[in-house]
């Protein structure tokens, strides 16, 4: 597999074209993960592999396809990756789920509509103010980065920025905490020019609590104030119900492989 530099980013893009995800548009934007071919002379596939998620465009039916099929594991550094592709390539499942050693499974996801949205804001700000007596919400600051990076439930949130540095500067995150510890969060996982791909986890000792609306809410409205557009997208129902709580709109349910090594 083939590395591709930055300044060739745009020219492998077009095999991109229906993939609704504002992740995708950071990676090609340079700011997230690193792209691969087989063959830098007219491509008929590539990959992008950002973290624990991977973009497939192009001819999933081409050798190109199955090469990089075949050796992702060779490039990606992580163990498990969620493999995202054009809604209108559906054939790309057939691909990717025919490499056995990948130890592939095609999984529903939940698209929610990626448009700028006019959330009601008073809705938010009660999700804000409701939340529980002996949890405090705060903005991210470079202890809960920490927190958040020594943790496999919140890892996520804070993952794709380059430092502790590079998260505070940028990104838009905040906490509810309990007792110093960081037990709930939301982030802006990945930015965009414009935009932004949510991210939501809290720990199962503090669930069902309300955490997750009110760090969500107040990510919204951050997002809203500084003129960016916070996108969402559901891994699974509880997410889905989550984001139609909120305001946003369904899109329609899609179809993901995951692998792992």
């Amino acid at each position: 597999m083939i590395k591709l530099s930055s300044h060739e980013l745009p020219e492998i893009s077009p095999l991109f074209r229906g993939i609704d995800d504002s992740m995708l548009i950071s990676c090609l934007q340079g700011s997230l993960g690193n792209a691969y071919v087989r063959a830098k002379k007219t491509p008929a596939a590539a990959v992008i592999i950002s973290g624990d998620y991977s973009f497939w465009g192009g001819d999933p039916l081409s050798e190109d396809a199955a090469y990089l099929t075949e050796h992702f594991f060779d490039a990606a550094e992580t163990d498990s990756s969620t493999a995202i592709f054009p809604d209108d390539r559906p054939q790309w499942i057939d691909t990717l789920t025919a490499c056995i050693r990948n130890n592939p499974k095609a999984v529903p996801r939940y698209g929610i509509v990626k448009k700028d949205y006019d959330f009601n804001q008073e809705l938010l700000q009660s999700f804000i103010n409701n939340i529980p007596r002996g949890y405090t919400l705060n903005a991210f600051n470079k202890e809960l980065y920490h927190q958040a990076m020594t943790s496999d439930w919140a890892k996520e949130l804070c993952e794709y920025y380059e430092s502790c540095d590079d998260f505070i500067n940028n990104a838009i995150g905040f906490a509810a905490v309990k007792d110093g510890v960081l037990v709930s969060a939301c982030s802006t996982m990945s930015l965009y020019d414009g935009g932004g791909e949510l991210s939501v986890a809290t720990h199962e000792d503090h669930r069902q609590k309300g955490l997750a609306y009110a760090c969500a809410s107040a990510v919204i409205k951050e997002c809203t104030l500084r003129g960016i557009r916070p996108c969402w997208d559901a891994a699974n129902l509880i997410s889905k119900k989550m984001a139609l709580t909120l305001g946003y709109e369904y899109k329609g349910d899609y179809t993901i492989v995951h692998m792992e090594r």
